[in-house]
Order: structure tokens, then C-alpha cells, then sequence
């Protein structure tokens, strides 16, 4: 059996009840409105790096965003995390304006560096060889007088990360794990950051 109320307990019941679902709701919308709070906090608080007067910003892919002379670039590192990679360069972003730069190397991510940050300038990538002693495929054999080529080697065991340039050849030899990091500070180097 039901219990008889009355009016006046039926609509203090009823009072209770909306002001719970009020109190509710509030809460709802506090949560909510603090949660959108923290998230957009969460996107200005990607990491930012000035390095010469250029701004780096980290996008959430972990790749480095930023701007030279008004073009786009993405890197894998910030000059920051490169600065104790130096070698002594003439080359510049004209020096390979309109021309194919050739890739002597197995290595597929540090290339893919290069190019991608490269290709609005140079006319094509394509691959070659530096010799045809050491020419595992069948490309062309390329001369370093004439030709950009970027040669990416992995080093033996007990041989030093270096780069460096013979005419326009410019040779990068490090650990597989290094690679891309030599690649981006000969990026920066052509970039003159």
C-alpha cells in the first residue's frame, strides 16, 4: 500500500528534488566548463624554442614547427638539441635552388628529412651513388664537382658522428639512432639558423 501525503509534503518533496537536480546541474556545467578550461590550457602549453631569432613550436606529432623568409619547415629536433653538432659549410638554401639533389644512403628517415624540408626548392630528389664500387643498385653514378649529393652512412664501432662537406658532396656519418639528428643540423646549417 501507498502512503497518503499530503499537498504541502508533495510539493516539499517535489522542491527537494529540483533543487538536487539544480545543485546537479550546476555541477555538470562547473565540471564541464573547468575540464574545456584545462584542455585549452593544454594546447598553449606546447613547447616553445627561440633559437637565433626563430621560433620553434612543437606540434602534438612531436615534430618541430617553424618559419624562415616566410616557408614552413618541420624538423625531428630544435637547434637547441643540435648545437653540438658543427661543421664548417658553404652551402645555403641557393645552393640547392632548382637543381636534383641525390641521395647516396640506405637510410630512409634522415633522406626523408632533407627532402621534405628541401623540396619546395630543388627540382626533384632522386637516388644515386657516389661510386660504383660501392653501388648496391642500379643508379647513377654521380660526381661530387657537379652534383649535390648528400651521403648518409651509418658508422662502424668506435668511429666519431661527423659531417662534413668535399666540394658538393656533403657526407653525414652516424650511429642509425643519430642520423636524423645530423640531418637536421645540416638542415639548419643550409637555413642559416
Amino acid at each position: 500500500m501507498k502512503k497518503i501525503i499530503t499537498k504541502s509534503q508533495k510539493q516539499r518533496k517535489d522542491r527537494i528534488n529540483q533543487i538536487i537536480i539544480g545543485i546537479i546541474l550546476i555541477g555538470l556545467m562547473f565540471f564541464s566548463v573547468l575540464g574545456y578550461a584545462l584542455g585549452g590550457k593544454e594546447e598553449e602549453s606546447l613547447e616553445k624554442v627561440e633559437y637565433n631569432k626563430v621560433e620553434f613550436l612543437q606540434d602534438n606529432s612531436g615534430y618541430w614547427n617553424f618559419e624562415v623568409n616566410n616557408k614552413n619547415f618541420l624538423t625531428k629536433y630544435n637547434p637547441e638539441e643540435t648545437k653540438d653538432i658543427s661543421f664548417i659549410s658553404y652551402f645555403n638554401l641557393n645552393s640547392y635552388s632548382g637543381k636534383v639533389l641525390y641521395f647516396d644512403s640506405e637510410f630512409q628517415e634522415p633522406n626523408l628529412e632533407i627532402a621534405r624540408n628541401l623540396n619546395e626548392f630543388i627540382l626533384r630528389v632522386q637516388n644515386a651513388c657516389k661510386s660504383e664500387e660501392d653501388c648496391k643498385e642500379n643508379y647513377p653514378i654521380k660526381n661530387c664537382s657537379r652534383d649535390n649529393i648528400i651521403i648518409i652512412k651509418e658508422i662502424n664501432e668506435g668511429e666519431k658522428e661527423n659531417i662534413y662537406q668535399e666540394d658538393n658532396c656533403v657526407f653525414i656519418t652516424a650511429s642509425l639512432g643519430n642520423q636524423t639528428k645530423y640531418a637536421d643540423a645540416f638542415l639548419f646549417k643550409v637555413l642559416g639558423i
